[in-house]
């Protein structure tokens, strides 16, 4: 989200947070942070059914891409359009999110989205051709790329400092359930209903969320931001949907050529904007100057990491079982219902020892530790069945996953002002997403290079060690976020 979203009464919770802090001191004791009230409550589960029933969908199609092959008469390089559509659509509309929501305010920006992404969802069901299906995702993306940016903005303007952690881990939970609960719902749709179903199944919950989200959500609008910068929206947008593509086609058997057009356009675009930015920082779709600040540039780069080695180990343990174990989706799927259990404990604990004015540093460190025994658990497998001991290492993961992911989503803000959450949050959407993009190559990769020498549990071993190697690299700039909060 860009710069200028500031919300007027998150500056005032700021200055009022920084008086209790400054009382506190004298006294000689600190103060509690404040309880999560009814309204707060209510907004983040309004946030919290809009990000799940997006990130669900995204991991539902995934499972019931065999199933449009098979509808539409079509191969696996057409198909794939149906991924590869969503995703350009998304890295278009990214970085246009902060400008919006300045504009017009983000509750008003996460409602049209909502909208949109509900109107693709209708229209994908009753798609007649794979050419329509594809265009139809284009335009779920296009509601999909605001939303999970808006949501963090949404949630620093309503919950302020004092109450960040909790109400970040509160709205989490979707963001770890749904690539666990996606390909169970996928499996049991696409085995008693229509493919349709794959699609239509978000329409009344996006509905719901729509309706609500007027309701539950203030729309505040900050400081009137500058004039968008429509060039830089181009570079930036088009910049990162050729990443997208390129990483994409790199992950396939298909020429490299293919993909090293895209990835240099990609690179070309981005370092022109970079250029640009440079000599009019002012209204620049990604502000640089953020990266100035210690705790935000070691909050990015913690994620970009973890999109490459935590994504990668999140997507590499259903194939595991399904490839190297013999498991369908449905079954594989229900497998990962060990993790979802971890990521749901751990995520609704960090929350409070945030808001206590824990240590962001060793909370993470301490994820990646865990994620890397559970990693190294799988790395060291003979054989892909979920006995008790890779049940377990699911279950440490899901821990791992939630205390590596959630203090990252607060220490972005750790000692930014109010005005530049906007700015912040879309220069991090953009790395997370690029981040996302290379997981999934280098994963398809890994997997690809691994299983050319060897079989069963044993052609996962170089990908989980190379998933491991990503995480080890990751706790480098873990090293350097806030050991505390920031001292107003």
């Amino acid at each position: 989200m860009s710069g200028g979203t500031a919300r007027t009464a998150g500056a005032g919770a700021d200055a009022g947070a920084g008086a209790g802090a400054d009382a506190g001191t004298d006294a000689g004791t600190e103060q509690p942070p404040s309880g999560l009230d009814g309204p707060l409550v209510r907004a983040a589960l309004v946030l919290a059914l809009g990000a799940f029933v997006a990130l669900l969908d995204t991991t539902v199609v995934g499972v019931a891409l065999h199933g449009f092959g098979l509808r539409f008469g079509a191969g696996p390089a057409a198909v794939q359009w149906v991924v590869t559509a969503y995703l350009l659509a998304m890295s278009a509309v990214i970085p246009a999110t902060g400008w919006a929501a300045g504009r017009f305010g983000a509750a008003a920006c996460w409602t049209g989205s909502l909208a949109v992404f509900l109107a693709g969802s209708a229209l994908c069901g009753a798609a007649w051709s794979l050419g329509s299906l594809v265009a139809f995702r284009a335009l779920q993306g296009l509601g999909a790329g605001m939303l999970f940016p808006l949501m963090r903005i949404l949630v620093v303007q309503a919950a302020g400092p004092q109450r960040m952690g909790r109400t970040m881990s509160l709205i989490a939970v979707p963001i770890l359930v749904a690539p666990v609960a996606g390909p169970v719902l996928g499996g049991a749709v696409l085995h008693s209903l229509s493919w349709r179903w794959v699609f239509l199944l978000n329409v009344p919950v996006c509905l719901l969320a729509v309706v609500l989200s007027p309701l539950l959500l203030p729309n505040v609008r900050g400081p009137r931001p500058e004039r968008l910068d429509a060039v830089g929206l181009v570079t930036v947008g088009a910049g990162l949907a050729a990443g997208m593509l390129g990483f994409g086609r790199l992950g396939t058997d298909g020429p490299v050529t293919g993909a090293v057009l895209p990835l240099l356009a990609a690179a070309a675009l981005l370092a022109w904007h970079g250029v640009r930015a440079r000599r009019r920082p002012d209204g620049a779709v990604i502000d640089f100057t953020l990266f100035r600040d210690r705790s935000f540039t070691a909050s990015t780069a913690v994620g970009l990491l973890n999109s490459l080695g935590l994504y990668g180990a999140v997507v590499l343990v259903p194939l595991f079982f399904q490839q190297a174990g013999g498991y369908d989706p449905l079954a594989a799927g229900t497998i990962m219902v060990a993790q979802g259990a971890g990521a749901g404990v751990a995520v609704l604990l960090v929350g409070r020892v945030i808001d206590a004015r824990s240590n962001p540093r060793a909370l993470v460190l301490t994820g990646l530790a865990l994620v890397a025994a559970a990693l190294t658990a799988f790395a060291t497998a003979g054989r892909a069945e979920p006995g008790p001991l890779l049940l377990g290492a699911l279950f440490v993961q899901g821990v791992g996953l939630a205390l590596a992911a959630a203090p990252v989503m607060v220490t972005l803000y750790h000692s930014l002002p109010p005005t530049a959450v906007a700015a912040a949050t879309t220069a991090n959407a953009v790395s997370q997403q690029l981040g996302a993009a290379v997981g999934t190559t280098v994963v398809a990769l890994l997997v690809q290079h691994a299983a050319a020498g060897a079989a069963g549990a044993g052609a996962f071993r170089g990908a989980f060690w190379g998933a491991l190697g990503f995480v080890a690299l990751t706790a480098v700039p873990a090293a350097f976020l806030p050991a505390g909060r920031k001292e107003e």
